[in-house]
């Protein structure tokens, strides 16, 4: 009979423990969850900043060549192809990469397009 109340009470004492146990998952389960948000929300921010901020490129200090929009799995970018010489005054190819909305993008794609119209008084597509 001792015997049976030991293990009820060992039995109790051990689904206190699993309770303990189980509620300490929880707790870690929705800690997680409440760093993966604020992870999240510091993202949105980020690319919130960045693709409200203004910028100004001066055209007559690059010897750009194209005004590009791309992307990979994770968001979307403009590229600025210019060209650059490098130490021993070879030209090389260069690309500029740098995160704006699709609507900051079409206006610097539009004043690079009025820029190379105005210096060849011509039109470009």
């Amino acid at each position: 009979m001792f015997n049976l109340f030991k293990n009820m009470k060992l039995e109790s004492a051990n689904r206190e423990l699993q309770d303990r146990i189980d509620s300490r998952d929880n707790d870690i389960k929705r800690l997680e969850a409440q760093i993966k948000k604020m992870q999240l929300d510091k993202v949105d921010a980020i690319k919130t900043d960045v693709n409200t901020s203004e910028f100004v490129i001066d055209w007559n200090n690059m010897d750009v060549f194209s005004v590009e929009r791309m992307g990979d799995h994770q968001s979307a970018y403009s590229v600025i192809g210019y060209y650059m010489y490098n130490e021993t005054e070879v030209k090389e190819v260069r690309e500029w990469k740098f995160y704006c909305s699709h609507e900051q993008h079409n206006k610097l794609a539009e004043e690079f397009r009025n820029a190379i119209s105005a210096e060849n008084n011509s039109s470009v597509r």
